[in-house]
């Protein structure tokens, strides 16, 4: 589920404070849904029209999302220590709603004296497998960490400064704030077919946006969403930004790092029911959700925010609850 760290465990040579699991947000979304126990399956728990948030009360969901934490400890690769005492780990607690590059610049600093020469910016390997720059923390280590692990928590990272993959993104936080930018406009367009209320964020809003992510603020983040809200039901002539239906759902679909789906999603069905998760992994992953693949579905496991999610939750109430900070939904499909 989603681990929950203070920040104080950050820093150097510091054993990480073990993660807290938040209970909340399982609950949370448990609330949507309700188990029937005679069928063996779950079923929405009412007929909500699309506009409407089922949510425990007094729980700010998309508060606990951003709570959520993943301890990592940071190694420099063996093979690139170039001084004679190795340098030692580096532990951090990481947010997971940022991206790599705007949460390892203390992690740069405290290695490089260590790296060889003439060293570029930093790049990051977990299992073999090189982190992708513009992948949010949490759906990186929800792909890529199994819950099976004894050893997954803290994630062991290893550290270069060459020899980077080709297919690598710049590692930079310039680029990490350029992808986070970038994603926002373009959920904005799918949400009202106009990218306006991002491209309208003075340069005040977005330094305070990048800083809110990158430190892990909702306070700050919240204002700077609710002035992107007010813009989206602006252009689709809403009353207010609480009572908007987007156009289309920003949802992106993770089997892998690699391999990635994000189609337009309507909130709702043409025959006016709520489009649930299921309709979405059935589009995105046909060969996995679709008709007559019963027993392939049973045997994969679908994360959100780092919680095991039900298929038939409203995708228009995850979107509100447990979107990222570019107003994408990340949704992670991986196997048992």
């Amino acid at each position: 589920g989603i681990g929950r760290a203070p920040m104080e465990a950050s820093g150097l040579g510091m054993p990480p404070a073990a993660p807290l699991p938040v209970e909340a947000a399982t609950q949370a979304t448990a609330a949507a849904v309700r188990s029937d126990d005679s069928a063996g399956v779950w079923r929405p728990a009412e007929k909500a029209d699309a506009a409407s948030e089922v949510q425990a009360p007094g729980l700010d969901i998309a508060a606990e999302a951003w709570a959520g934490h993943v301890p990592a400890v940071f190694a420099l690769a063996n093979d690139e220590i170039a001084t004679l005492r190795a340098p030692l780990p580096y532990h951090l607690c990481l947010t997971r709603q940022a991206l790599l590059p705007s949460l390892t610049e203390p992690v740069r600093k405290h290695f490089l004296p260590f790296a060889p020469p003439l060293s570029s910016a930093p790049w990051f390997e977990y299992a073999g497998q090189a982190l992708k720059p513009q992948i949010p923390v949490g759906v990186l280590f929800d792909l890529l960490v199994s819950e099976a692990d004894s050893n997954a928590l803290p994630w062991a990272i290893t550290v270069h400064f060459q020899r980077a993959p080709l297919e690598l993104l710049d590692a930079s936080l310039k680029t990490a704030e350029s992808l986070l930018l970038n994603a926002l406009k373009e959920s904005c367009y799918l949400c009202c077919g106009s990218s306006l209320p991002a491209m309208s964020l003075s340069a005040e809003d977005q330094e305070r946006l990048k800083k809110a992510v990158a430190m892990g603020d909702y306070e700050a983040f919240r204002k700077v969403k609710e002035q992107v809200q007010r813009g989206v039901a602006s252009q689709l002539g809403a009353a207010s930004s609480g009572s908007h239906v987007p156009r289309s759902i920003p949802v992106r679909v993770y089997t892998d790092q690699s391999t990635w789906r994000q189609l337009p999603v309507a909130p709702m069905l043409d025959d006016g029911r709520p489009c649930l998760l299921s309709h979405l992994l059935a589009r995105c992953l046909p060969h996995v959700f679709g008709h007559g693949a019963d027993a392939t579905a049973a045997r994969m496991d679908i994360l959100v925010q780092g919680v095991r999610c039900p298929t038939n939750a409203q995708l228009l109430w995850l979107s509100r609850a447990c979107s990222h900070p570019d107003g994408f939904l990340y949704i992670c499909v991986r196997r048992l």
